[in-house]
């Protein structure tokens, strides 16, 4: 493995684990904030409603400009913000305020993700893809995972101001990696019609839009999973678990993908982990949302691969502005689902995953009628 590909390992190693008890503490502390899934919905929106608005345009910059500057500035301010964020929810009470200041820093984290994630797509060799992924998500993951499990330690201490060591411990991941070369300065050759021209390409296409869909429909799970376990009347340690699932499935994910040679059957296997995720949310059960939002992450990382590869098949110097548009889209039904099931929660809780049942199955539908996602893995 080269040196790129080492750092940013390491680095995601730090980040992971200081940005998951920042998100926690903050996800938590907002819903009993608000104590309203309907007041809720910016909250779980925050991520696509920041990449619907930014994705584009940063994919954009971030090629035509030099990556490093533009990492630096909005990775440190989303570091600092959730400090005013804690203190407008415990100390001044003006939670609407926090909100705000929440899909403000969620923007900017989209911002920095745009930047450095073509760098590392660009950086993966591709003899060895599988096995730099795994790695990748072996520690990624791993380090959530043990952030999740402390989190309720930590936040019975701490409370909102969980968020400190995990400032301090993000920001060494954030140091690390201005010790690497991230690309960009494309200037006048980047433009943006000529990523929309890339982004067109067939496989590109249906592997985007058919992502998008399922993403759109898996996130009312998962970007819900703080206010269903307190809609379902669970706890911090229900919630621990819900978290743990998911990001423990994105350890055994990319294991489990490394033991693929065939695609069909990987992709297959993806889409039952899918319906797994709303039959298992229909038991209504705040036990059960571990296994739910498990479902999701394995379902993923599955195929995260032909994803990968598919936008590999852009033009470098197009890489960050190709992978803004398919952030975009994806936000797009993010944001459209999050938006119905932050209602239907409050509302008609089984509707959520009958949604879920049908929006898979089409996508389901749709790949057996198309093959263009029949690659070699």
């Amino acid at each position: 493995m080269d040196r790129f590909n080492k750092i940013f390992i390491i680095n995601n190693g730090f980040s992971a684990f200081g940005l998951n008890l920042i998100d926690m503490t903050l996800l938590w502390i907002l819903y009993l904030a608000l104590k309203n899934p309907i007041l809720y919905i910016p909250v779980a929106s925050a991520k696509p409603i920041g990449t619907l608005l930014l994705s584009s345009f940063t994919g954009y910059i971030a090629d035509k400009y030099d990556r490093k500057k533009l990492f630096a500035i909005t990775g440190i301010i989303h570091r600092i913000l959730p400090i005013f964020i804690v203190y407008f929810v415990i100390i001044s009470f003006n939670p609407i305020l926090a909100v705000i200041l929440y899909v403000v820093r969620t923007g900017l984290t989209i911002v920095t993700t745009n930047t450095i994630t073509p760098s590392f797509i660009q950086n993966l060799p591709e003899d060895k893809m599988k096995k730099v992924m795994f790695y990748n998500r072996a520690v990624k993951e791993s380090s959530t995972i043990l952030s999740i499990v402390i989190w309720p330690l930590f936040y019975a201490f701490y409370s909102g101001w969980t968020v400190i060591p995990g400032i301090i411990l993000a920001t060494i991941g954030f140091a690390l990696i201005f010790t690497l070369p991230l690309g960009g300065k494309g200037g006048k050759k980047v433009k943006f019609r000529e990523a929309l021209k890339e982004y067109r390409r067939k496989e590109i296409f249906f592997i985007s839009m058919t992502t998008a869909v399922s993403q759109g429909a898996l996130g009312m799970v998962y970007l819900y999973s703080a206010a269903i376990i307190q809609i379902l009347h669970g706890n911090t340690i229900q919630y621990t678990l819900a978290q743990l699932g998911f990001y423990l499935s994105w350890l055994i994910g990319p294991w489990m993908m490394t033991k693929f040679n065939n695609v069909t059957k990987l992709v297959v296997t993806s889409f039952a982990m899918y319906f797994l995720v709303f039959i298992v949310l229909a038991l209504k059960n705040p036990w059960l949302i571990g296994l739910s939002t498990g479902s999701v992450g394995i379902g993923d990382s599955l195929t995260e691969i032909i994803w990968i590869k598919a936008m590999r098949m852009a033009r470098q110097e197009l890489m960050a502005s190709v992978l803004g548009i398919d952030e975009f889209i994806t936000a797009g039904f993010r944001l459209g689902y999050g938006s119905i099931a932050g209602t239907l929660y409050a509302t008609d809780f089984f509707a959520v995953p009958i949604i879920g049942v049908i929006t898979i199955a089409g996508v389901a539908l749709a790949y057996t009628k198309n093959d263009v996602w029949k690659m070699k893995i």
